[in-house]
């Protein structure tokens, strides 16, 4: 008959090996997940040798199954304390370089220690019950050393786990707190049974089968945090300073009191030590219940104590404003404020996802919790709609649902300044147009001074708004508003600055025309006597070359700012258009060897400026071209985009853009990627389509090319 200690054991190492699988095939794989499995394998191979250590029935197989647990117990914290030091840190990969050299030390040590120490030095008896069975060994003073490393080891993990939740918010806090409770109670269940193995030196079948719960136990945390929060989504900050790990120092120095306290007590009343712990743990567990009953300061901090770390639902005021304060005031674009104060607000408030719109620019979104696809204008134009009723909305019965009474009339979409605009139509919210997920909105503004909304989702613990996250959004909400209007004034100034930089500039470009114009004059002189001397000819041809393709680039970056009320608009095919376009840079792409491919049917008409649309798409596609490497392709598709636009896009197989540049300083004159470049050509670009009443907008991801989208309205139809 199979003993509890071994199904126990089994169990362990199975739930151990469910946990490592489904992490197997996690991408990308990060440091943290990588060291996770191989600790769970690892803690799995020495919960299968515990059951097999159970099961023996010979010295020898309890030898054998030991010579293999004790080097895989010794070689442990070279991947757990790795683990543990990396877990939740959103910096894991900085951590590992900075301790590369200490953890490849910590495991050649281990890795030798674990093959140098023999297992007879470790045991120094081995027991058996009547009948066979094997029942628990004694071990030796060095044994009783391998005790005491597992505690430190234990210690460590510990502190390095508790040091991840104090730091994390209130929604990384929630994922955390399931597997934080399951790690804390197995210590407790491995410092027992460690401390009976180093005051007693003998470690049997039911301390085995209890460690194996305490294991079980850790295995349930982490597989419950996996399923239902994605456990290793957590990217928790910590700094050089840590967090102090108060529960760790308290559990290890009360373990320390208590081992020495039940040793003594033991040797000096001759009472068994099992029954000596119980009753030292009864007596502690009555004095820290009367110590809170009676003390008000002990009641007060241990209430705040479980506030802060497991009623997440509640927060502090002043510490909270505090970080805000700081986030608007450092804040240096409305995009940067927007996706701050989005994930600030869902974290403060426990919303499991959100989305932040500011009606500046077109419109700026930035999400938290949920994708750009969620997301689309009937449902912006939905709870713009609100925003003149109450500074903030608690949704309920879908409030903001498409089949709600709150919905907008058919054909509604967003205007570019965010707000609602009748009569246009069209499908363009359908792909997602649902908002029963949102569970509050807070208005920037109200009525026709609204900025824009904070639409949060359900909350974390299931819990609903209260009245106190009213009050809060509310605050939050004017705040914000008023930190927009600051950046809006700030950015104002900023393009004023640049337009004057700009125009100090053209003075330059002016210089440079003379005096490319004073070499074409100087060639026309000299070409009068050496016309026909052949070095002559070569230089001159050279020459006017050169001077031909400065001049080019010169007036193109003068001509950046054109006037928009120079638009003359004719009613084309915009299919011919680009193939038009193609065919003007086809010698150039052929000397590349890059292809291009145009895409889109016939009959694509929109009324545009012929002039200014074809100098878009060949500054679009000759930067793509020049971006694109040998053998690289060019795709440029057209088509219609609802009932009442047209859009083309320019994909390349290029580089791409570096995501720091394209976030700062795409459409910054004077900041370009090429070598000689003036970063004027997609600021021109951007300026003529803007004057079609268009948009331009960019998608890249480095090392696998970009796409420039250009949409444009295709005008009144003469039919």
């Amino acid at each position: 008959m199979i003993h509890l200690s071994a199904i126990l054991a089994f169990a362990a190492a199975g739930f151990l090996l469910a946990l490592a699988l489904a992490h197997t095939k996690r991408k990308p794989r990060r440091p943290q997940v990588m060291l996770f499995i191989f600790s769970a394998f690892l803690l799995a191979a020495i919960e299968i040798t515990v059951a097999f250590l159970v099961l023996a029935r010979t010295p020898e197989g309890v030898l054998g199954a030991f010579s293999v647990l004790l080097p895989s117990l010794i070689f442990l914290p070279a991947v757990g304390l790795p683990f543990f030091m990396t877990f939740g840190r959103r910096n894991d990969r900085e951590i590992l370089s900075e301790n590369l050299k200490g953890i490849i030390t910590l495991g050649v040590l281990l890795v030798v220690a674990a093959f140098i120490v023999p297992p007879r030095l470790v045991i120094e008896k081995i027991h058996f019950a009547e009948g066979g069975p094997f029942w628990g060994m004694t071990l030796s003073g060095f044994g009783k050393g391998i005790g005491v490393y597992v505690l430190l080891v234990n210690v460590f993990f510990l502190f390095y786990f508790e040091n991840t939740y104090r730091a994390a918010n209130v929604p990384e806090k929630v994922t955390l707190k399931y597997p934080f409770l399951g790690i804390l109670a197995a210590s407790v269940i491995n410092f027992i049974v460690m401390s009976r193995l180093v005051a007693l030196s003998v470690i049997d079948i039911n301390f085995m089968a209890i460690q194996s719960c305490g294991i079980i136990m850790i295995c349930a945390t982490f597989l419950f945090a996996t399923v239902r929060y994605r456990l290793f989504d957590v990217k928790a900050y910590i700094s050089r300073e840590v967090a102090s790990s108060v529960v760790t120092v308290i559990i290890a120095g009360l373990y320390l009191l208590a081992l020495a306290l039940i040793s003594y007590l033991t040797a000096a009343l001759g009472v068994p030590f099992d029954r000596l712990t119980l009753i030292v743990l009864g007596i502690f567990a009555v004095f820290i219940l009367l110590a809170v009953s009676i003390s008000g300061r002990a009641r007060m901090r241990l209430r705040h104590f479980v506030n802060e770390n497991f009623y997440l639902n509640t927060y502090d005021y002043r510490k909270e404003w505090r970080k805000y304060a700081h986030l608007m005031a450092s804040s240096t674009s409305i995009d940067e404020l927007s996706s701050n104060l989005i994930s600030t607000v869902c974290e403060t408030i426990a919303a499991q996802q959100g989305f932040v719109r500011i009606a500046v620019r077109g419109g700026i979104t930035a999400y938290y919790g949920i994708t750009a696809d969620a997301i689309d204008d009937a449902l912006v134009a939905r709870v713009m709609r609100r925003s003149s009723e109450d500074a903030v909305i608690i949704a309920k019965d879908s409030a903001f649902d498409a089949t709600a009474g709150t919905e907008t009339e058919p054909g509604t979409h967003m205007a570019p300044d965010g707000t609602a605009e009748p009569g246009t139509g069209g499908d363009r919210g359908a792909r997602s147009s649902s908002g029963d997920w949102i569970g509050a909105v807070a208005y920037l503004g109200a009525g026709d001074e609204c900025r824009g909304f904070i639409a949060l989702g359900p909350k974390h613990m299931n819990t609903s708004y209260s009245y106190e996250d009213r009050e809060f959004l509310a605050t939050i909400a004017d705040q914000a508003l008023l930190s927009i209007e600051n950046l809006i004034m700030e950015e104002r100034i900023i393009e004023s600055n640049q337009m004057e930089s700009f125009n100090r500039f053209a003075s330059f470009v002016v210089h440079d025309l003379k005096n490319t114009v004073g070499m074409l004059s100087m060639t026309a002189e000299n070409a009068r006597e050496n016309i026909h001397d052949a070095d002559f000819q070569r230089d001159a041809i050279g020459t006017i070359k050169r001077s031909v393709e400065k001049m080019q680039q010169l007036i193109d970056s003068l001509n950046t700012h054109t006037s928009p009320g120079a638009i003359r608009r004719t009613r084309i095919d915009i299919t011919t258009l680009i193939e038009q376009a193609v065919q003007n840079l086809g010698a150039i792409a052929a000397s590349r060897h890059v292809s291009v491919i145009t895409g889109g049917g016939r009959g694509i008409l929109a009324e545009v400026d012929p002039t200014a649309l074809r100098r878009v798409i060949e500054n679009l596609v000759l930067n793509a071209i020049e971006a694109t490497p040998e053998g690289g392709r060019i795709e440029i598709d057209a088509g219609e985009r609802g009932a009442h636009d047209i859009e083309f896009v320019v994909r390349d197989t290029g580089t791409g853009f570096d995501p720091g540049y394209l976030h700062t300083d795409l459409f910054r004159p004077f900041r370009s990627t090429k070598k000689d470049g003036l970063g004027i050509g997609l600021i021109l670009c951007k300026s003529l389509v803007e004057a079609h009443g268009g948009a331009l907008s960019i998608e890249s991801e480095p090392g696998r090319g970009a796409a420039v989208r250009v949409s444009l309205p295709a005008g009144e139809d003469p039919a």
